[in-house]
């Protein structure tokens, strides 16, 4: 599996001519390697030698046991790098510069001479855009494990509930069944707050009559899934079973438009004609989806300037919502993947309202 994630990484070296690439950040590296490090690691794939991990001393041993990648530690980080790149008369580097904190590469263009960068950033998510049959696995393992987070959010929710108890309950659920940690922070919502597509859970009390946006991940060996349910709190107005009825049947014909050959554009579209219908297109106010993997946010994004056309083993989140200031806000979100000629929805959670 690795050894394929780099032959393929490798080949960017050889299509645009480049003497070395330059990984910087933990995801990109975790994808070709297997480690998972933090802050302070480096990955340099020269085009005729083999790859190096460097990592600080007490990141070595971890990373010499996790890592396919050959690894070495370094005592100061900038001479490290320099260093090493001056070792293989590297002159012509590709970096990703949307992952590449700004200073390395004002470090590497000071300190080396007659350099030349070339941002690789678009090459490396193509490459990262089309998962493996193992990173769907994965993927499907942290959906499942989502899953039981959403069970646990669907029996606590109730009145006299806080937000802050629902969150903590989910999360807790979903670390006993196996996620390393959320991919990012569980969002539970609920009556007018709800209406904030991004809302920070607090500690405001879920009352009759409401419903709940539980947005929550899991992560399962390095990878993440993203879903979300709205939950009613007993009777809820007809206006908000409107709204409901409206992103469901939208997040519906979405998903029937999956499959390879369709651009991205095409499928945030379609949540959008449904909206229209239904008189809420004012307020679906994000895109449809996004990718995930290794990132819970990764290309392609279902959006409506989006250019990208799926291919098979694309994975991607559609979620489409309505928010309404004051009244209520209503989402539902699930992970599919893009098969041979069409769509597999890796969550199976319950989507209809329930009152």
């Amino acid at each position: 599996m690795y050894a394929k994630r780099l032959s393929k990484v490798k080949n960017i070296l050889f299509s645009k001519n480049l003497d070395c690439l330059l990984l910087t950040d933990a995801s990109n590296i975790f994808y070709i390697s297997g480690f998972k490090g933090y802050e302070g690691i480096f990955l340099l794939i020269p085009k005729d030698k083999e790859p190096t991990l460097f990592v600080p001393k007490l990141e070595y041993d971890r990373a010499n046991e996790e890592s396919r990648i050959h690894v070495e530690h370094y005592e100061n980080y900038k001479k490290a790098l320099i260093e090493s790149i001056e070792r293989i008369a590297c002159r012509k580097i590709g970096i990703c510069y949307k992952r590449v904190p700004h200073h390395i590469v004002v470090l590497v263009k000071n300190k080396i001479s007659n350099v030349n960068v070339v941002d690789i950033s678009e090459d490396i998510a193509n490459i990262r855009m089309i998962k493996d049959d193992e990173e769907i696995e994965r993927i499907k393992r942290a959906v499942e494990i989502a899953e039981k987070g959403l069970e646990e959010a669907r029996n606590i929710i109730g009145e006299g509930v806080s937000e802050l108890e629902v969150a903590a309950k989910v999360e807790y659920t979903m670390r006993i069944m196996g996620s390393e940690k959320t991919p990012f922070t569980t969002i539970v919502a609920s009556g007018s707050h709800a209406a904030l597509p991004h809302a920070v859970t607090s500690d405001k009390v879920i009352r009759s009559g409401e419903v709940v946006v539980v947005d929550l991940g899991a992560t399962f060996k390095g990878y993440v899934s993203d879903l979300t349910r709205t939950i009613s709190v007993g009777r809820v107005r007809e206006e908000i079973k409107d709204m409901f009825q409206a992103v469901l049947e939208a997040q519906k014909a979405a998903i029937k438009a999956i499959k390879p050959g369709v651009k991205a554009a095409a499928v945030d579209n379609e949540a959008r004609n449904v909206l229209k219908e239904y008189g809420y297109e004012k307020y679906f106010i994000h895109g449809t989806g996004h990718g995930i993997g290794i990132d819970v946010h990764e290309p392609p994004a279902l959006r409506k300037e989006s250019n990208i056309e799926l291919k098979k083993g694309m994975v991607v989140t559609v979620e489409p919502g309505v928010y309404v200031k004051n009244l209520a806000g209503i989402r539902i979100e699930d992970d599919v993947v893009v098969t041979d000629t069409s769509y597999f929805v890796l969550s199976k959670f319950e989507r209809n309202l329930v009152e």
